[in-house]
């Protein structure tokens, strides 16, 4: 009897420790729960994740372009797209309007050393005109930036894989300026948006599925590149960056559709303050307008960014 009784008290110690460990591993969890506000925006997320969001080259970066360096070896790129059956799935991640790749699209050369699968393409955009892209040209930032994001197929065999490693993804950033017309390749994902506005609704919708190379501003030929990491946590320095001089157009009226977008809803431990960026729902909880998700521009740190093209503009 005494021997059974041991063991239930062994038994109970147990399962107590398991679950002081799991409480553990979920408040961490909770805490590193990341975002653009205050309470865990990119100001918290050195602190959030130490080992990843203070290296020494991170991104985004402001590009100044009279410190550019001309390489010739930067060429046009080359897409293999769309593939047959090949689909757009977008949705509402809480950090972005994103749409992933459902298919074998891939991106070579233009100065890459391998083949890179497309997976997904998503956007940053700004409260006002004057803010909202990631990268900055000469201090100057653009109303909405895209991403299109792409791994190492050539050398690692998914995603999960290559983000953790030096050469592992290749994305390609595209600055955005206001136009008074409607941008056409754009029109399919602003018209879904309403059915996905919320990513507390969990909805995926499929769009028509077009080449990526249709995305890329005019004069494709003529980019930026450099060396840095994934603009969001766990901010890994894995990017060979693509920064198009060039950019592409949005209407104000397709802006309005971004900026209607919504973040996660609050939680009671932190709770969202009634701002301009906040709107109140028939139930009167306060929730946060998906704007001005952009992470801050960071050093440098001794890195040369490289031009495809020989000669700066004369203004």
């Amino acid at each position: 009897m005494r021997r059974k009784q041991e063991v239930m008290e062994i038994s109970i110690v147990a399962f107590l420790i398991f679950s002081a460990c799991l409480t553990i591993y979920h408040g961490v969890d909770a805490q590193h729960h990341w975002s653009y506000r205050n309470y865990n925006g990119p100001e918290k997320w050195p602190e959030m994740y130490p080992s990843q969001c203070t290296g020494y080259y991170q991104s985004p970066v402001d590009i100044r372009t009279d410190e550019t360096r001309c390489n010739l070896q930067l060429t046009t790129f080359g897409f293999y797209d769309p593939p047959q059956g090949g689909k757009f799935i977008a949705h509402n991640n809480a950090h972005s309007i994103q749409v992933d790749t459902n298919g074998q699209f891939f991106l070579a050369y233009g100065g890459l050393q391998d083949r890179y699968r497309i997976s997904q393409l998503h956007f940053h955009w700004g409260s006002s005109n004057d803010k909202g892209s990631e990268h900055k040209i000469n201090d100057e930032a653009a109303p909405m930036e895209m991403h299109i994001v792409s791994w190492n197929v050539d050398k690692y065999s998914s995603m999960a894989e290559a983000v953790t490693k030096p050469d592992g993804l290749a994305v390609l950033s595209i600055l955005f300026r206001v136009s008074y017309y409607d941008n056409p390749l754009l029109e399919p994902l602003v018209q879904v948006i309403p059915y996905i506005r919320d990513p507390e609704w969990n909805n995926s919708v499929e769009i028509p599925c077009v080449a990526i190379s249709a995305f890329l501003p005019r004069c494709p030929e003529k980019y930026y590149r450099y060396h840095g990491s994934l603009t969001t946590p766990r901010c890994y320095e894995s990017v060979t960056w693509t920064v198009f001089k060039e950019k592409q157009t949005i209407s104000e009226r397709q802006l309005y559709y971004f900026r209607s977008a919504l973040m996660a809803h609050t939680t009671k431990e932190f709770p969202i303050p009634h701002t301009p960026h906040t709107i109140v729902n028939p139930s009167g909880e306060i929730l946060d307008l998906l704007v001005d998700n952009a992470r801050p521009t960071q050093p440098l740190n001794g890195r040369v960014i490289e031009r495809s093209f020989p000669y700066l503009d004369v203004v």
